[in-house]
């Protein structure tokens, strides 16, 4: 188990392939990392020849907060799909192996993807914790020459379309693996 992303560990929980509990400490870990990220960078970019610039998390020049927001949802419901299915879902019985030696790549591919597809539009962070990461970053340190633009409320917002992502990849995959779910008598005994 290696999750990195608060919006994977929802659709994992969702899954019930990791407990509430340990979900919560995963992304209690994952958002604990985010931060310290975001002071490190934050401290670095001060020191640095670029300090003059603002990096912040927001829209990208030309495009609003809902486009930004669908392309965050897309993405990350991409990623976490692609994590539930190459990650969780059992291996054929044809296998000669139980071992999936390809779910690194494939996921770290949809990261790829959505970084080249979106980066432009949303910043392509497509994790909150990398949201909670730049937006302290941003507060920590913004150039000389212009403050951030609500760093916090973009974060909120941001997180909210990844995490929506997280929780409709959940919702797809149980619609085509329902195989992967046991079957329960509606009034067990």
């Amino acid at each position: 188990k290696g999750y990195f992303n608060p919006a994977v560990t929802l659709a994992v929980v969702l899954r019930s392939r990791c407990s509430l509990r340990d979900g919560m400490a995963y992304v209690a870990a994952q958002l604990t990392a985010g931060i310290a990220a975001g002071l490190t960078i934050g401290w670095f970019h001060a020191a640095g020849p670029w300090k003059d610039i603002t990096y912040e998390l927001g829209p990208g020049r030309g495009y609003g907060p809902a486009c930004a927001g669908v392309a965050e949802l897309a993405f990350t419901f991409l990623q976490a799909y692609v994590a539930l299915a190459c990650g969780t879902a059992a291996t054929p019985a044809s296998w000669r192996t139980k071992q999936n030696n390809y779910s690194g790549l494939a996921i770290g591919s949809c990261y790829t993807a959505g970084g080249v597809a979106v980066g432009a539009v949303s910043g392509g962070e497509l994790n909150p914790a990398v949201c909670v990461g730049v937006a302290i970053a941003s507060l920590c340190h913004h150039g000389a020459y212009v403050p951030p633009h609500a760093p916090l409320s973009n974060c909120l917002a941001f997180c909210t379309w990844e995490l929506a992502g997280g929780l409709l990849a959940a919702a797809i995959f149980r619609k085509t693996h329902p195989g992967e779910f046991r079957k329960e008598p509606l009034l067990a005994k």
